[in-house]
């Protein structure tokens, strides 16, 4: 079993259980002075080079409920937040390709016992898998009436879901709640977290 395969492995049995989900890997960086005040006003914005801007507008719609729900303010305007944040979503895929071996068993006589079941030579069969990871990026600037002119960036979170579909529609609320947990926060390492199907954060956002 290849490298590969053997982390999509473990991030299946980490999301493993009566609830099925998604383990979220996430990475913040910090130049915040001290944590955001839970009751800051933010403005989300999408990707203004989207391809897909009907998307990334349902992205947003997500990330407001989400934030909304963790008491943070949502602005209507860049100028008349505390904080800017950007969402940018992606998928790229990576195939992997090796041997795995095949054992053919044969019967004969071992031990004085006729037509014994016993392992025999192995052979090597090639494979070929596809695996894609389905991130999401958001980065926190300072905003404030000079916003639109000079935006100072103080957080960028990153989260990654590696799966074998390619389906950015069934993770990115997975993604968007990974990164607003760790909103503001310099994690240190990347560090994993699991987000079950049942989540009620899931749940308020899932888009119908």
């Amino acid at each position: 079993m290849s490298k590969r395969m053997t982390m999509l492995a473990l991030l299946a049995l980490g999301a493993a259980g009566c609830t099925p989900g998604y383990r979220v890997h996430v990475n913040g960086y910090s130049e915040l002075a001290e944590p955001i005040a839970r009751n800051a006003t933010l403005f989300v914005a999408s990707d203004p080079n989207s391809s897909n801007p009907i998307f990334d507008r349902q992205i947003k719609a997500s990330a407001e409920t989400l934030l909304r729900n963790y008491g943070y303010g949502i602005a209507e305007t860049a100028e008349s937040a505390d904080y800017f944040i950007r969402l940018v979503a992606g998928m790229t895929s990576e195939t992997v390709t090796g041997l795995t071996p095949s054992y053919r068993p044969h019967f004969g006589v071992h031990g004085g016992h006729p037509n014994a079941f016993l392992f025999g030579y192995s052979s090597y069969t090639p494979y070929m898998d596809t695996f894609y990871d389905q991130w999401l990026t958001l980065k926190l600037f300072k905003a404030g009436p000079d916003a639109a002119d000079a935006q100072t960036l103080v957080w960028v979170g990153e989260a990654v879901i590696s799966t074998e579909e390619a389906d950015l529609r069934e993770t990115v609320n997975y993604l968007l709640i990974g990164c607003v947990e760790y909103l503001g926060v310099d994690t240190g390492r990347k560090v994993g977290v699991t987000i079950k199907k049942d989540d009620p954060r899931l749940l308020d956002i899932a888009t119908p």
